[in-house]
């Protein structure tokens, strides 16, 4: 590390950090990525140096070239030349390119591609993050941690690689795979520069890996009939059909663009097959397909103990004066494949689009929300199965330090899009909420890291989105009670009649990690704070949030932050007090503060303690309406409660309260 001079900081991800420096001595400006060791396997340690081992033989323009690597008892240290853009961030600014423009990077990204599978190597992970471009705007590619050297002997893989946006449909479908899968991204990424969307875009997982393997590519017609011409042959779904070298070279949208360096070693991916080659290929495929399906026979698979359960008891984090704990296990399945994917904010044509004002002061008071939180009830049926698949194995890689899905937004949309859907269950609720509050609680997670991921969470709207899946829980529960949906509907908004939801065990679980995780993040930023209220308000769920105060019984925890959420509102958002009157104003007389005061759960005592200490403040005519001579007994009692942070919450309380007239 004495060779270079750390210039800041570009950015993190799970793997480590990459640095801006320069080299001892000289104005060079390098990248200095720093993988660290700490918590992988020897077969993941193995893989990165076979990453380094790969791209120190790689030397091409349009390819990162790699200066220089080397390797401290805790981590691995890798120099790369150094590139001035990123290719997602000038896409983020711009939506998309012109043609003119993006077609210079589609000629630099199939020089590169051409190198790279000259020399057998498949790179298995193509997409807009992994292109950069240097100062004459040249197109890059980096990040060769998915690559592969084929064999001579090797013509086809299986492994699962990539990102499900730019995963070929052999991927997809899980049958072997060649370099042509590089191809089929390379066309979802030209699509993208041109277009601004990948060419399959959708919020859901399930529904995106239907569409690569069913839907047709739509081309729009500002397209030059060259340019569709070029990418239809890459987004062939058949690999077979697809263009392939050397005859993509000869394409007219690329032909005499394309930097061909002579140094092809013997027997490159780009030249065509021999009978031979192909009929060994064949019988590759066809082996890896028997022994697939000798996997997947019920004599070879028992579905009960193909489950890893992995238990975790997470550390506890605070909460303002407050502390909360995700104390729940989870279990985890061990999938081999990667997922992930981003999603284009879209509604479909079963969606309701849903700003619920159902009476003139609720009305009145949405008009000072936030104007883009307008929600979209998704009607569509749920697998709710394979999304309890899908959490599950991104929960296991978010412990494990990576943070991809929830450190990007179009990857942590995927994820919450279940929120809106009326036909999720709670358990997919539940894990949703799990996987959210992980990044707040896994080890080593560092503070940018945790920043970025808040940024998201704001961006992506995770605040309101739990509070609409409340609302839709709640709905669901009371059309099954009441026979119709309709009347249901008008039960929960009425501020005149009220309907208390039985909830099962399950969803009232669910309620609480949901909870846990709005409670936490309304005590990190303001900006969270104002979503849920604003949600509330829009919503129009009071009665939802009183019938959930009376459900200390079942879920002491989901009532602990709930209490510790309204108490935030009273003590720093006075123009939203209204939210908490309502709340307590509202139907339900089953909510008791002598109730919550009497607990056995300490913490329970001393947040409804701090709770009416703030109403005492703010809402005094509220107060007096729930006031009885037995709370001011027992919050007398309670400054002697055998548990100190209990007994100074109630000693702060009474010493407000005392003020009050209607206290004695």
């Amino acid at each position: 590390m004495d060779k270079y001079e750390v210039i800041g900081l570009l950015g993190e991800g799970s793997f480590g950090r990459v640095y801006k420096a320069t080299k001892t001595g000289t104005s060079n400006v390098v990248a200095l990525k720093v993988i660290t060791k700490r918590g992988k396997s020897l077969k993941e340690i193995k893989g990165l140096r076979q990453e380094c081992e790969i791209q120190r033989g790689l030397h091409h323009p349009n390819i990162i070239q790699m200066l220089d690597s080397f390797e401290t008892d805790n981590e691995i240290v890798v120099i790369t030349e150094f590139a001035h853009k990123e290719l997602t961030v000038i896409l983020s600014k711009e939506g998309y390119l012109p043609e003119e423009r993006a077609q210079s990077i589609v000629w630099d990204l199939v020089s590169a591609l051409y190198y790279l599978h000259s020399h057998r190597v498949l790179h298995r992970d193509l997409k807009p993050q992994n292109i950069l471009l240097d100062q004459k705007n040249s197109a890059k590619l980096c990040d060769f941690g998915f690559a592969r050297n084929m064999s001579t002997g090797t013509h086809v893989l299986t492994s699962i690689k990539g990102t499900p946006l730019y995963m070929a449909p052999e991927l997809v479908e899980e049958h072997p795979y060649d370099h042509n899968a590089d191809l089929w991204s390379l066309g979802c990424i030209i699509y993208e520069l041109l277009v601004g969307t990948p060419p399959f875009c959708t919020t859901s997982l399930l529904h995106l890996i239907k569409m690569i393997r069913h839907d047709q590519v739509q081309f729009p017609s500002f397209l030059s009939e060259l340019c569709v011409s070029f990418l239809k042959g890459l987004l062939q779904k058949d690999p077979g059909k697809r263009v392939a070298w050397p005859d993509l070279l000869k394409h007219p949208f690329v032909k005499g663009h394309v930097l061909v360096l002579d140094d092809i070693p013997s027997k490159p991916l780009t030249r065509p097959m021999s009978i031979d080659t192909l009929q060994a290929k064949e019988q590759q495929r066809k082996d890896c397909l028997n022994q697939r399906a000798l996997k997947n026979s019920p004599q070879s698979v028992n579905l009960t103990n193909s489950h890893k359960i992995v238990s975790m008891s997470t550390s506890s984090f605070d909460i303002d004066n407050n502390n909360s704990s995700l104390d729940e296990q989870l279990s985890m399945l061990n999938i081999d494949s990667d997922v992930g994917t981003r999603s284009c904010l879209q509604s479909s044509a079963t969606s309701k689009d849903y700003k619920d004002n159902s009476d003139s002061e609720a009305a009145i008071n949405a008009d000072t929300c936030d104007d883009n939180l307008n929600f979209y009830e998704n009607t569509n049926p749920i697998e709710n199965d394979e999304w309890v698949v899908f959490l599950l194995r991104t929960i296991e890689e978010v412990i494990s330090g990576e943070m991809t899905s929830l450190s990007q937004k179009s990857l942590a949309s995927i994820v919450i899009s279940p929120l809106a859907n009326c036909n999720v269950s709670s358990k997919v609720l539940g894990y949703i909420a799990n996987l959210l509050s992980l990044p707040f609680v896994v080890p080593d997670t560092t503070e940018i890291a945790l920043e970025q991921i808040k940024n998201i969470y704001y961006d992506t709207k995770v605040v309101p989105n739990l509070v609409y899946a409340t609302k839709l829980l709640f709905q669901y529960k009371c059309s099954t009670n009441l026979s119709t949906s309709s009347t249901a509907f008008t039960a929960i908004n009425s501020e005149t009649k009220h309907f208390l939801c039985e909830l099962s065990e399950e969803d009232s679980e669910a309620l609480q990690h949901m909870y846990l995780l709005i409670c936490h993040l309304v005590h990190l930023r303001a900006d969270f704070l104002k979503h849920f209220c604003d949600s509330v308000i829009i919503l129009n769920i009071y009665n939802i949030l009183r019938d959930m105060l009376s459900l200390s019984k079942q879920r002491v925890r989901l009532v602990i932050d709930l209490l510790a959420i309204l108490t935030h509102i009273l003590r720093t958002l006075p123009d939203r007090v209204d939210i908490v009157i309502r709340i307590l104003n509202s139907e339900n007389k089953e909510f008791d503060f002598v109730h919550l005061l009497k607990s056995s759960n300490p913490l329970l005592r001393e947040r409804t303690c701090y709770f009416v200490q703030f109403l005492g403040k703010k809402c005094t005519d509220v107060l007096k309406t729930e006031w009885k001579e037995s709370m001011r007994d027992i919050l007398e009692a309670l400054i002697y409660d055998s548990i100190e942070d209990v007994r100074n919450a109630a000693e702060v309380t009474v010493q407000d309260l005392k003020k009050l007239p209607f206290y004695n």
